[in-house]
């Protein structure tokens, strides 16, 4: 999976949310996460510097804009050797981690 697949899935993809809500860093900055999923996997964001809830479709659009910086961009293995992704974004005022995985996460 890239970063546009990733943004291709949240703007046309049909996710139902599971949850969402706002979300303190450890520097006590607030942002804004949601888990949502599709038939075959779950797929979560965090969006830095936000209190308002974000729209899949608006982080798709903020992370495929030509003024984007993907400072990361991985697949990776967990448990059973199943394949999940994780990237972070830098677009306009925020940073956006994206993941993706079979299995939801444990927050």
């Amino acid at each position: 999976m890239t970063v546009d697949e990733y943004a291709e899935l949240l703007v046309h993809g049909r996710l139902q949310l599971v949850t969402d809500g706002t979300y303190q860093n450890k520097l006590g900055q607030l942002g804004y996460r949601a888990i949502y999923k599709n038939q075959s996997a779950y797929y979560w964001y965090s969006v830095s510097n936000t209190e308002v809830s974000i729209a899949p479709d608006e982080v798709g659009q903020a992370i495929i804009t030509p003024e984007r910086d993907v400072l990361r961009e991985n697949p990776y293995f967990y448990s059973h050797s199943r394949q999940s992704f994780e990237a972070t974004v830098r677009s306009g005022e925020h940073h956006f981690m994206l993941n993706a995985a079979p299995d939801p996460p444990r927050f």
